[in-house]
């Protein structure tokens, strides 16, 4: 599948073979003519369109110890009576696992990857009382009845 940035790169391609100018294809595509020329020159050096591998540290989670997290993670959902996981009680795993530390921001994006949600507050509170709520809601639309302008006073002459 060709992603939306090749589909780019082969039109700056193809606008360049027409002879437009850089500047122009910039236009027409809304890019900057750094980016164009870019492309156009690593096109000619390199015949290829595609990004280039990054380098980088690779990353001590593993997939198998991410499976590994996984199915702790899974075991303690079906063991326990909360759906979902605090950031921190992951981060902990991950960390007795693994043997390194992880930001709270990285351990949301690994649960993300692994679709596993996290514990969400509750919508109501745990003491809301139903009939205290329905009884309020008719003593007030009772009393919204009377225009709240006016009042009982009467007018005052000058």
């Amino acid at each position: 599948m060709v992603s939306g940035k090749e589909k780019e790169r082969e039109l700056i391609l193809k606008l360049s073979k027409e002879k437009k100018t850089c500047r122009d294809i910039a236009t027409i595509l809304g890019t900057s003519k750094s980016k164009v020329s870019y492309w156009i020159n690593r096109h000619k050096k390199n015949k290829t369109l595609t990004d280039l591998p990054r380098s980088g540290r690779p990353t001590q989670l593993t997939e198998e110890k991410l499976e590994e997290v996984y199915a702790i993670l899974r075991h303690d959902e079906t063991t326990s009576n909360v759906s979902g996981f605090s950031t921190k009680k992951v981060a902990k795993l991950i960390n007795e696992t693994v043997g390194s530390k992880y930001s709270m921001r990285h351990v949301r994006r690994i649960l993300t990857k692994m679709n596993i949600g996290l514990i969400t507050p509750q919508v109501s509170h745990i003491r809301r009382d139903e009939e205290k709520i329905k009884k309020f809601r008719t003593e007030f639309k009772k009393n919204s009845r009377q225009n709240i302008w006016t009042t009982n006073l009467s007018h005052s002459t000058r």
